[in-house]
């Protein structure tokens, strides 16, 4: 008998999490007739353990707790990481004030405040990325090179070769050269510096630029230590005028503006990384956890978000006048209009750029070619990736459907529904403040918080986060909800081609 216990209890501890559920586990327990030994508690526990089970999937801990183990250390290492980066950039701004102190002739030359923004963005890059930073360094120098070669020959060619010359190294260093986790690790920095190389490339071709910047402004541009960590894109008029602009003077709006926006910042990672799901438990709904994943990772990125407007604020960028969210406003993501009004405040400053180097390029062969270019332009901005690559593709076919059903409706109906808020004097019949018109467009609203738990619901802290998600990662999740936010919008798009 003692023999059989041991048997049963090694054959126990031999199966996986997935070879029986935990209810069948508890049956067995149960029907145990033999005395519950230490190291079958040990067993249980180890099961329950690997197979996510425990306290808080039924339970929430107090707050006290919560505030201990989650939310104190959150602000912990994210002071820790952060600080270095705001004296940096502190230091930036107050160069540049002091290179614009005294009388012209004896300013310090504006190479040498190039020279001290590339110097601090790589001193950032390395605190950040450590060796993983050369890549990026690399991926400067050779844009520069081509750049030179390309102006030397025609100009006109500078975007498409700066296009060319980003896309073909990303793509080698994530598929060839780097490994998946330290590429994961640097791929904010790398579409940041890829957005900015392209931009200028464009600017140089079309004439918006006069000349092709030197070397110290063109790494001064690139690595300005405002925005090469988590941004915002910056155009090389906006970086220029920082430069060179006399009123670089810090005052209480400033130290204001930097307060708030770093602390919005602390406060939705602490959201995200521990309130979400502390008030969402994993015993709920699939489709309520659904909508905690993908609002966990929305407020991730309202916290890069925020930083980087602290950051740009604190380096002297200006990026909209006397505007205090000037990269996500969450607001109208959290509770959107439409998709169309999430995607544009998703990211102000990649929006700006995407429509403005892609979307406009492509407008006169149709506005659904261009719609599909911005996206397939913004998936290959962040590499082979295909759960990326599959959130944009999708965003951007439920975008342009809502946008063209809502202006349909629109037409025949004569009311404010279109995807974008009509102006407060509209010539439509039924405006925005009828009964009827506000139920339409609350349905529409809580349609894409529908659509944004689905695509969100991956962007998960699962196991494969460091390295990026593979493709099945991607179909397992949405398997699980019956594929039905894409059923959704082909009815979308269905119903929109026989009104």
């Amino acid at each position: 008998m003692e023999d059989d216990y041991y048997l049963d209890d090694m054959e126990m501890d031999d199966y996986g999490p997935d070879d029986f559920s935990y209810e069948q586990l508890m049956d067995y327990i149960n029907s145990y007739e033999g005395e519950i030994t230490p190291e079958m508690l040990e067993v249980i526990e180890e099961y329950k353990r690997r197979s996510g089970r425990s306290e808080m999937d039924v339970s929430r801990i107090a707050v006290s707790e919560l505030i201990e183990m989650c939310v104190s250390p959150s602000c912990v290492q994210a002071v820790q990481h952060l600080l270095p980066l705001f004296i940096m950039c502190a230091v930036f701004r107050f160069f540049c004030y002091l290179s614009k102190a005294g009388s012209k002739d004896a300013r310090v030359p504006p190479w040498l405040v190039h020279l001290t923004s590339a110097l601090l963005g790589i001193m950032v890059l390395q605190s950040f990325f450590d060796k993983a930073l050369l890549y990026i360094v690399a991926c400067c120098f050779l844009s520069f090179f081509t750049f030179c070669l390309v102006c030397s020959w025609n100009r006109k060619y500078c975007g498409l070769a700066g296009a060319m010359v980003v896309i073909i190294f990303s793509l080698s260093c994530e598929l060839l050269i780097v490994d998946p986790t330290t590429w994961h690790k640097i791929r904010g920095g790398q579409i940041i510096l890829s957005m900015k190389i392209i931009s200028l490339g464009i600017d140089v071709a079309q004439g918006d630029i006069a000349d092709l910047p030197n070397v110290f402004e063109f790494m001064g541009y690139c690595f300005n230590v405002g925005s090469v960590i988590f941004g915002p894109w910056i155009s090389y008029a906006q970086y220029y005028k920082l430069v060179e602009h006399d009123d670089n003077f810090m005052g209480f709006t400033w130290c204001g503006q930097v307060l708030l926006t770093s602390s919005l910042g602390i406060f939705c990672l602490i959201y995200s990384n521990c309130i979400t799901h502390w008030l969402i438990l994993d015993s709920s709904h699939k489709w309520l956890l659904a909508y905690r994943d993908a609002q966990s990772f929305r407020f991730s990125h309202y916290f890069v978000s925020f930083i980087s407007d602290a950051t740009s604020s604190l380096s002297g960028l200006t990026l909209r006048e006397g505007a205090i969210m000037n990269v996500a406003r969450p607001q109208y993501i959290e509770i959107p209009r439409s998709l169309v009004e999430v995607v544009t405040n998703w990211n102000l400053p990649m929006h700006n750029w995407l429509k403005t180097y892609v979307f406009k390029t492509v407008r006169p062969y149709g506005v659904f070619l261009a719609v599909l270019m911005t996206y397939v332009a913004s998936s290959l901005l962040h590499g082979l990736n295909f759960q990326l690559a599959a959130v944009l593709l999708s965003l951007g076919f439920y975008s342009y459907t809502e946008f063209v059903f809502r202006r349909r409706l629109s037409v025949i109906y004569d009311a404010c529904i279109q995807t974008r808020r009509c102006k407060p004097k509209c010539d439509h019949k039924y405006t925005s403040t009828h009964p009827v018109v506000l139920l339409v467009n609350v349905f529409f609203g809580a349609l894409a918080v529908f659509h944004l738990a689905y695509l969100g619901l991956m962007f998960d802290s699962s196991d494969g986060e460091e390295k990026g998600y593979t493709m099945w990662h991607t179909l397992d999740k949405w398997t699980g909800l019956d594929f039905l936010s894409h059923w959704v919008a082909l009815g979308t798009f269905i119903v929109y081609w026989l009104v």
